[in-house]
């Protein structure tokens, strides 16, 4: 039997598994990782601690597994801005997409190349951290040495391409998240966005399909992973839109709802449709498009639990105390705006709150605006484009956030639509990229 190798990296852990040819799971391994946070809003980490959490999850499965492994398809946190040398080593740590260092990199950057340039050509607007441009312009700002020193600026899975199959790489759906890239024509690094912004595109790597076979597994890689050497290698995609195509998500109009760490909601289109507030990046599909919105889901609820519920244990309040407080939940005086993490969708960095507490608020009241204020990307995006885009009814659901309480609460709050829990979403992207690859 020949197996597919997926490898899921996320913002703290390395999910692998092993897929047959349709698209069963066989085995899965997880790696957690850390990433640091320094002066409260500078979030990176060093790419060789993802490497070795690959090399651990790979000698996990054990050889009876990895010697039938045919194809590796990897798909990367984005975005994860990684300044290399003409070797591929790192010169700086990975800056991730919660960093918002940049945020006066991000004003420059629009004040020079305007909002509708900006929305015409990449289809988003420089949000620090989270469209990677800002940060190689602080790059540039703070260390002109290494901006120079740089061979490629790319995200982790350029990185990962250059160790696997010895060439810098990057897929269409992390481009879009550089700010660089024709997002809204499938094309290439804009000519445009770069001189406006005096970015060299000689730094910028090569673009490649997501279904794309960049190479073989080169000898030094296939001994650090302990792997066979020369095992096709797939280009891979941004974890999201592998989500949304292991989903079955790639008509217009179907909807992807992540419920992890954060809340995410992902919204297939057949033509672009840039807004200012929403993030627009390509389909791991040809000719399709995502809009994404995205903040902070169970981790401001697991924040909350730690910080206003210390007398319970943690099994007490998810188990038996939460599915209680979902059930009788409705919409309370109290809001919250659920900005934890900062807001990805603004140049401005937003704060979290309560707001309209009185004497009399309860806890409970407060964890229910906690949970109405989470679903702000859904209801941001519908709002939006509810008289563009025919949304179809069935919202395909997965995360670490769905069980049967959480499940009940969106079904109150979004009556329109009907739910349905899918499983191992990135694995089987991962799987269907693999299966259609191309040389």
């Amino acid at each position: 039997m020949s197996y597919i190798l997926s490898a899921d990296f996320g913002t703290s852990s390395l999910k692998i598994s092993l897929l047959d040819y349709n698209l069963n799971l066989i085995k899965s391994v997880k790696a957690n990782y850390t990433y640091e946070v320094k002066k409260g809003k500078e979030v990176e980490i060093a790419p060789e601690i993802l490497l070795q959490a690959f090399k651990k999850g790979v000698e996990i499965l054990g050889q009876e597994h990895t010697n039938k492994i045919e194809y590796v398809v990897c798909d990367t946190l984005c975005p994860s801005l990684i300044a290399m040398d003409r070797e591929g080593n790192p010169l700086y740590p990975a800056i991730l997409h919660l960093d918002r260092r940049s945020t006066k990199q991000a004003r420059k950057a629009l004040q020079v190349v305007g909002k509708d340039t900006f929305l015409k050509t990449n289809g988003n607007l420089p949000f620090p951290g989270g469209i990677s441009l800002t940060s190689i312009l602080w790059i540039k700002e703070n260390y002109p040495e290494l901006y120079q020193k740089t061979q490629v600026f790319g995200h982790f899975n350029t990185f990962l391409q250059k160790f696997m199959v010895g060439k810098f790489f990057i897929d269409p759906t992390h481009a879009s998240f550089t700010g660089l890239y024709e997002t809204l024509k499938w094309g290439g690094w804009s000519k445009e966005l770069c001189k406006g912004l005096d970015i060299d595109a000689s730094k910028l790597p090569e673009i490649a399909d997501s279904n794309q076979i960049t190479g073989g597994l080169k000898k030094e890689a296939a001994r650090f992973l302990g792997l066979r050497e020369g095992i096709p290698v797939l280009m891979g995609a941004n974890d999201t839109a592998t989500a949304a195509l292991g989903a079955g998500a790639t008509e217009e109009g179907q909807i992807l709802n992540i419920s992890g760490s954060n809340e995410i909601i992902t919204v297939t289109l057949e033509k672009p449709l840039p807004h200012e507030k929403v993030y627009l990046r390509t389909h791991a599909v040809r000719n399709r498009w995502l809009l994404l919105a995205i903040t902070v889901g169970g981790g401001a609820l697991e924040w909350f639990r730690r910080e206003f519920y210390r007398e319970m244990s943690r099994e007490e309040f998810y188990e038996k105390y939460f599915p209680e407080v979902v059930k009788r939940a409705s919409k309370p005086r109290v809001h919250f705006y659920p900005y934890l993490a900062g807001d990805r969708h603004s140049i401005n960095q937003r704060r979290a709150r309560f707001s309209n507490l009185t004497l009399d608020t309860t806890r409970e009241e407060m964890l229910c605006a906690l949970l109405f204020g989470i679903f702000e990307p859904i209801n941001l995006v519908l709002s939006i484009y509810r008289n563009q885009v025919k949304f179809k009814e069935e919202v395909a659901l997965t995360g670490g956030m769905v069980n049967e309480a959480f499940l009940e609460f969106k079904k109150r709050v979004f009556p329109d639509f009907v739910f349905k829990n899918v499983q191992e979403c990135v694995a089987i992207g991962n799987g269907k990229l693999a299966l259609s690859g191309k040389s």
